[in-house]
């Protein structure tokens, strides 16, 4: 099976939203059936519980027809913030309601008009994810962290505001003190991502007097894990 590559604009990687990790997954493999470079891609894609369960196979087999169920059940209602020039829009992900095909196990999903100039069209300013580097994450908050680093992995170094980062996470009315994210949301993260991705993070906490302003995470990917680049495209 070749490499599921996802590629996204970095505006919609720093987009404010929030999904399960069964929708973070479903997400992934739709986008990563698209072509990046095409100007009028087919927004309309079928995926069966065992491709779902191909490119995650550490759900298990018995249970990627009811993993992927639950992906489609609630993406309808998920929407998305992007931020730019002062000016926030806000669109769903998906043009219709997601439909699960009965008896044929496999979801079909429509990708928003409003969605696809993120997708799609990319000659710079993108990041590409590797979904088999992520497969094994059980949490949606360390793939979106994942996907944040990834944004500056020529670098492996990443400098973002704290109320930029809940923004992104839509998490500003969640662990209200930097003591509670951290160890109820950035330590599991990062621990994950040490052991489960192909990258290794450490963060250090960037403070104004007692007051944790930014976080400051470095990384590196281990070259251990060998990544396919046999059907990467090309980006002119």
């Amino acid at each position: 099976m070749k490499d599921i590559i996802a590629y996204k604009s970095n505006a919609l990687i720093e987009a404010s939203y929030k999904l399960t990790l069964q929708e973070q997954r479903l997400l992934l493999v739709c986008i990563g059936k698209l072509n990046p470079l095409e100007i009028n891609p087919n927004k309309t894609f079928q995926i069966t519980s065992q491709e779902f369960f191909n490119a995650f196979p550490d759900m298990g087999k018995e249970n990627a027809e009811r993993d992927l169920m639950s992906a489609i059940e609630k993406l309808w209602d998920r929407s998305i913030i992007i931020k730019h020039d002062n000016i926030k829009e806000e669109f769903r992900w998906i043009q219709y309601k997601a439909q699960y095909l009965t008896g044929k196990g496999k979801a079909k999903i429509t990708f928003s008009d409003a969605i696809i100039p993120y997708l799609s069209q990319l000659s710079g300013q993108f990041t590409r994810i590797i979904v088999k580097n992520v497969s094994k994450l059980s949490s949606s908050y360390s793939i979106r962290i994942y996907e944040l680093l990834q944004q500056f992995k020529t670098t492996g170094n990443r400098k973002i505001q704290l109320d930029h980062f809940r923004s992104i996470l839509d998490i500003q009315d969640k662990y209200k003190t930097f003591k509670s994210l951290n160890q109820l949301l950035l330590k599991p993260a990062i621990q994950e991502l040490n052991e489960k991705s192909d990258l290794t993070v450490t963060v250090i906490p960037i403070r104004n007097g007692r007051k944790v302003i930014a976080l400051d995470f470095s990384f590196s990917q281990d070259k251990s894990i060998k990544i396919s680049t046999k059907n990467k495209k090309t980006f002119k």
